[in-house]
């Protein structure tokens, strides 16, 4: 009998641990929901062991109130956008002035671009 508990006690917290990863980290309404239910779930089971019945209700009450509270309160601000990390700073030009870089024609009087050994004269 204390086996099967156990087993079964172990697949519940899986299956709680699982569905908190679904939710968005920087959402403060879902951080207060998955608090406040992981909350009064660990609340439930410690106030059932230590006082019964009412201990249950009581624990559930207090630890999804103080989980929600603290879930809300501890979301994280989003991550900048993909643009953010990469270009220029700000007041910087967005390309090299003229006369740097790759040139897309020759010079004048050179013709097109050889391949290979310049040709020896």
């Amino acid at each position: 009998m204390t086996k099967r508990s156990i087993a079964s006690g172990a697949v519940g917290a899986g299956l709680i641990l699982a569905l908190a990863g679904c939710t968005n980290p920087y959402d403060p309404a879902q951080r207060a929901v998955g608090g406040g239910l992981l909350g009064a779930g660990a609340g439930a089971a410690i106030g059932g062991a230590v006082g019964g019945g009412h201990g249950a209700a009581v624990g559930a009450a207090i630890g999804g109130a103080t989980g929600a509270l603290t879930g809300a309160a501890t979301t994280p601000p989003p991550p900048p956008p993909p643009g953010a990390y990469y270009g220029p700073p700000p007041g910087y030009p967005q390309s090299p002035p003229p006369g740097y870089g790759y040139q897309s024609s020759p010079p004048p009087g050179y013709g097109s671009p050889p391949y290979g050994y310049p040709p020896s004269y």
